[in-house]
């Protein structure tokens, strides 16, 4: 091992390093004697006459012993093994590109290389660009450089982000500013956006598409931007392989002219000429529709993930591209798709370091686009450029679990791979295992094999706890293919088992519409979007499933008496017969024998003329006051109960409110839970936290509808929800010690004393190969196969084929969970009817010949049979390797903002909903306005900043708010266009005044400037909306969208003060720049003030952050009384407005 110092670590300890040396009488290490210290930083010490040297025979065996004896000093140097030290103080002419291996300390190398590369070669920090693999590790990695060796202001020159958010970077210095990105983690946004032009993007007619199919449109069009489609190619190829018959077009026009607009589902379905007619027909128009969207984002000024790096790399491959950024580094290299690659190349052009770090063997985003090895595409096409590298020591695993995942995955690794076989950093030896379980094949025998698993896995976690051979219960990782019930039939039964063992477990899976809360509040939201037709015909999967009268009676947001709930269980239960004994008496006319037995049944299985006469003939109970009267309820509660619900969604419709005056959607929900079932109050939110934070999801959806549709859109927005839920996961309340489920893509960057990876069986896990080219549906969605002539960059990897490149993606699946595991990994198969050789196996003891699972996982346990341990679930024995229990941690950190901080100290409960919870609700459209003027501003402030800081003209202000507000205001435009020229008028004239008195002459240094102030208890991040120059030193202007009065001035004062704190903290990139003006430019008033700053004052901000954060960790959240109350969005929710 090699020491490395640490500059600004060093430079903070010198004096006391010297002084503790002078006076134990040693003298200083020569790695630190020899470090260049500057002048001011040295001392000189009287009488100083070291007398003894540290032992060491080397200069680093010297320092060694220094740190050894005085550890105060131990963050002075950090110890790297000889591949970590070349790397991290490589300094040659070629690029870098190094391959990682599993606990091979990359992030560590990487923090160290940027360490080294500014404090001992130089490098200016505002030309690095480091690109990661998410916004979380982007964070991760910007704070602990933050807290390392580096100034705080030389971090913030950097540019630590996603490749997307990098994208954004370019477009925007290259006057692509104000544009709406319509992509999220959720990808709920585009599914929004889709849908909002779905007639326009011609899914109609023949090529009619539900709004549950968005989701393949999305996906498609990703595919064709990300792999550079030939779309007229495409177009061609469908054309001429996939007829669509002139029958079925004329049939399904003349259907839906007759039937206002309505879709031939059924007889559709009936017919195999017209089903394979209504597949091509979606597949060509999705093809055809796809430069129809391109012009719809231009039009409207918005962008997905994908066309923001189409659209960066477009401008990077322009020869006159410049960036600042000449010294870059990749993590995560192995997950570079191909048109990330072809952007990275651009900036090799001119880059005068480049460093790629990653690990080929841990690349399982495939479905993402990241399908081929881009560390051979360097070595064979940079070869003369590239100096290749490795980190092959493992320090997370012992000998045995390397041997075992090495032997795995070594097979794929190609020649020109820099990364040979793994070392062990630990020299730690300890056995693995595997466990076998028979899987029954016989018909319906296949359910009760798994649960025999998934028992057999609880036995062995039962052994891990009562022999003590864990700390504690999250020692345990527990790793599949997939959570997902229908993929991992596991894990459903493991739950239970768990559960009915009082086992804690954690786990991430899409429940949450299985909570009564979700399930309670969503009946009444259908209940005010719902057609009262007591003859309906259709009803959607919840109405079959559990969305009908019971629902009400089983409502938990409000109680119903014993004598409803029992009148609206019998309404539903006579209903229902009815249905099935009309069904019945009907189709016995025509049939000797037969019939549906089930509502669910009839209502899903029969065409719709049956269903048109089943249905004129029964009359569904509707819950209207004076139904609810002749049905016999009586309790005046519940009747007063309906009565607010019956009230609230006549008033969503009366025809003498304007749309525009109507409530949001989320004021709507909001009413649902307060005004209508008295539920949310703040006892229930303060004591109650798993149904509020389930509760609270909702308005989060609800939020991203109203950002991409229409906020007043009630139906809408509940068929939004309808089509997402089945993607969120319920809150899981964080417990201090549980096991960890997850999946194995889920788990990439973790690790665990024990892993244990169930499941594996032949064509299931890994997954078998299916041939996209000759199925048009695969796992039951459909393909619309993309022939891949007709794309620019390669799908898979052309050295290896189709299938082979799957299957060697599934067996880095398993490579990644094999190699999370510290001490103990455990793989376990489901082999077919292996009973009997089971049997002799354990009568023999011999287990070569065991069938141990599919062929690789077989292989690899074999090849390490002598230290792969068979696991005999009636006589387990498990060897763990003792550990050190965790310390306590005992520290914490708030995040918290200008909006948080004030929020808090003005009323501690609306933190709580709004900062904690995320209890979203749509503003008022004063602060909307507000909103979107500032967004305005930052457009504009940008283009000036593009334009040389010269004023962009009063003309391009006008036309970038009239083009902003028309895309804000659709509903107003359409409604009130009186109204919109009114309120658009207004903003311009506050606008252009702004800039004809205020901001058309001044130096503006950066708009909408993100800060990040970092303390022991608390983060303070936030955003100012401008800075400029103004002799020599720093302005800051905040932006108001109110008139300029005396009572909001201890406000900006507080909010502009905490600028000052968080931009000294850091310095930024106006280190050496003093903030000598703040100022409130209150847009209504078109008045300017300035804010004296007050030192003093600003001191005392240190203290209210840090009270402020010890309050939110210690709960209190109590409302209070403040002057805001009135007009609190959440005033119906706390105590004081009684």
């Amino acid at each position: 091992m090699s020491y490395i110092i640490k500059k600004q670590k060093l430079f903070g300890s010198y004096k006391q390093i010297k002084e503790t040396c002078a006076r134990n009488g040693y003298e200083l290490p020569s790695l630190l004697k020899n470090y260049p210290i500057p002048n001011e930083l040295d001392i000189t010490i009287e009488d100083y006459s070291p007398k003894t040297k540290f032992n060491g025979n080397t200069d680093q065996e010297e320092l060694k012993e220094f740190l050894k004896m005085y550890p105060e000093f131990s963050d002075i140097a950090i110890d790297l093994n000889d591949e970590q030290l070349e790397v991290v103080t490589y300094d040659g002419d070629k690029f870098l590109s190094v391959e990682a291996g599993p606990g091979a300390g990359k992030t560590r190398v990487l923090i160290e290389k940027v360490n080294y590369m500014v404090n001992e070669l130089g490098v200016d920090p505002e030309t690095l660009l480091i690109i990661t693999f998410s916004t979380k590790a982007a964070e991760e990695l910007q704070e602990r450089l933050a807290e390392g060796d580096l100034l705080k202001s030389d971090v913030q020159k950097m540019h630590i982000s996603t490749i997307h958010a990098f994208c954004g970077r370019i477009l925007e210095e290259n006057g692509k500013v104000g544009l709406n990105l319509i992509s999220d983690d959720a990808g709920e946004k585009n599914l929004l956006f889709i849908g909002k032009h779905m007639e326009e993007l011609g899914f109609v007619k023949e090529a009619y598409m539900s709004n549950s199919e968005i989701p393949n449109i999305a996906d498609k069009y990703n595919e064709y931007c990300s792999f550079d489609v030939d779309i007229d190619k495409l177009i061609d190829y469908i054309e001429k392989t996939r007829p669509i018959s002139e029958e079925y077009v004329t049939f399904v026009r003349d259907y839906m002219e007759k039937n206002d607009g309505k879709y031939p589902y059924d007889e559709v379905k009936e017919n195999d000429e017209f089903k394979k007619s209504k597949y091509n027909a979606k597949y060509l128009q999705i093809a055809k529709s796809y430069p129809i969207y391109e012009e719809i984002l231009k039009r409207e000024k918005a962008i997905d993930f994908a066309h923001m790096q189409k659209n960066a790399l477009e401008i990077a491959q322009q020869e006159d591209f410049k960036t600042q950024f000449t010294n870059i580094l990749i993590d995560e290299f192995q997950d570079t798709d191909p048109m990330q690659m072809a952007l990275f190349e651009e900036l090799m052009k001119t880059a005068e370091t480049f460093t790629v770090v990653g690990d080929i063997n841990q690349s399982i985003y495939g479905f993402r686009g990241s399908n081929t090895n881009p560390f051979t595409y360097l070595a064979k096409k940079y070869d003369d450029k590239f100096e290749f590298k490795s980190l092959p020591t493992n320090y997370r695993s012992t000998h045995e679990i390397i041997d075992i995942s090495e032997d795995f995955i070594k097979h794929q690794r190609p020649e020109e791979s820099a990364l040979g076989k793994a070392k062990c950093g630990r020299q730690i030896h300890n056995n693995t295992y595997y466990m076998v379980n028979n899987f029954n094949t016989a018909r319906g025998k296949g359910k009760e094999s798994v649960a025999v698993e998934a028992e057999n896995i609880l036995r062995i976690i039962k052994y891990l706890i009562d022999k003590k051979k864990i700390n504690k219960l999250s020692d345990i990782g527990i790793l599949f293919r997939s959570v997902k019930p229908s993929s991992s039939k596991c894990v459903g039964p493991l739950l239970e088992k768990l559960e009915e063992n009082n086992i804690d477990v954690e786990i991430k899976t899409n429940d949450l519409l299985d909570k009564d809360e979700i399930k309670s509040v969503l009946t009444l939201f259908y209940h005010l979007v719902s057609d009262d037709d007591p003859h309906k015909i259709f009803f959607n999967s919840w109405e079959r499933d559990w969305l009908n009268l019971r629902a009400y009676a089983d409502q938990i947001l409000f109680k119903l008496s014993e004598e409803t709930k029992e009148i609206l269980y019998n309404l539903q239960s006579k209903f229902e017969e009815e249905v099935v004994k009309t069904e019945n008496q009907i189709w016995l006319r025509d049939h000797k024998s037969g019939g549906k037995q089930s509502f669910e049944k009839v209502v899903q299985d029969r065409p719709e003329e049956m269903l048109i006469e089943i249905f004129d003939s029964v009359t569904r109970p509707i819950l209207s006051n004076e139904n609810l009267l002749e049905y016999g309820i009586t309790n005046e509660d519940d009747l007063e109960f309906f009565r607010k619900l019956n009230d609230l969604k006549d008033s969503l419709y009366a025809e003498d409110v304007k749309y525009y005056e109507r409530p949001t959607v989320s004021e709507v929900y909001l009413k649902l839970l307060t005004d209508v079932t008295g539920f949310l109050t703040e006892d229930e939110v303060l004591s109650n936290e798993e149904e509020i934070n389930n509760l609270s999801q909702i308005t989060s959806s609800l939020q991203t509808f109203v950002d991409v549709r229409y906020e007043r859109d009630i139906r809408g927005a509940f068929w939004f929800i309808y089509r997402v839920i089945g993607n969120h996961s319920a809150f899981k309340e964080d417990k201090k010690d549980a096991i960890q489920i997850m999946t194995i893509h889920g788990s990439k960057g973790l690790e665990f004393p024990v892993v244990i990876i169930p499941s594996f069986k032949k064509d299931t896990f890994p997954k078998k190969f299916i041939n996209p080219e000759e199925k048009d549906w695969i796992n039951m969605g459909p393909v619309y196969f993309t022939p891949y002539d007709c794309l620019s960059y390669p799908k898979y990897d052309e050295e290896f084929g189709l299938e082979l490149s799957h299957d060697m993606e599934e067996e880095r699946v398993i490579y990644v969970g094999m190699t999370r595991a510290e001490d103990v990994l455990i793989l376990s198969s489901l082999v077919d009817n292996v009973n009997p050789e089971l049997v002799s196996a354990l009568e023999s003891g011999e287990f070569e010949n065991l069938p141990k699972g599919p062929a690789r996982i077989e292989s690899a346990i074999n090849e390490n049979l002598d230290a792969c341990r068979f696991i005999d679930i009636d006589d387990i024995h498990i060897d763990a390797i003792p550990r050190k229990p965790d310390e306590e941690d005992n520290s914490y950190c708030i995040d918290l903002s200008f909006t948080a901080l004030e929020n808090y100290n003005n009323c501690p409960f609306r933190y709580k909903l709004a900062n904690q919870i995320g209890f979203s609700i749509t503003e008022k459209q004063e602060i909307d306005e507000g909103i979107f003027v500032h967004k305005a501003l930052e457009i504009i402030n940008k283009e000036i900043i593009n334009n040389d800081n010269v004023f962009i003209g009063n003309d391009t202000v006008v036309e970038i708010i009239t083009d902003l507000f028309e895309k804000s205001n659709e509903e107003l435009h359409e409604e009130d266009p009186v109204e919109y020229e009114k309120q658009l008028n207004e903003i311009i004239e506050n606008v252009v005044y702004y800039y004809d008195n205020y901001g058309r002459d001044l130096k503006i240094l950066d708009s909408e400037y993100p800060f990040y102030l970092k303390d022991k208890n608390y983060a303070l991040k936030g955003v100012v909306d401008l800075i400029y120059e103004i002799d020599g030193n720093l302005g800051i202007i905040d932006y108001k969208n109110t008139r300029l009065e005396d009572k909001y001035e201890d406000k900006f004062k507080k909010q502009l003060h905490l600028y000052v704190l968080a931009l000294r903290d850091q310095n930024q990139e106006y280190e050496g720049k003093e903030i000598s003006k703040l100022q409130v430019y209150a847009i209504k008033s078109q008045k300017m003030k300035d804010i004296d700053i007050d030192e003093a004052y600003i001191e005392e901000l240190k203290c209210e952050l840090e009270r402020v954060a010890k309050n939110i960790h210690d709960d209190n959240f109590e409302s209070c009384k403040c002057d805001d109350c009135k007009y609190c969005k959440y005033k119906n929710i706390c105590k004081q407005q009684f």
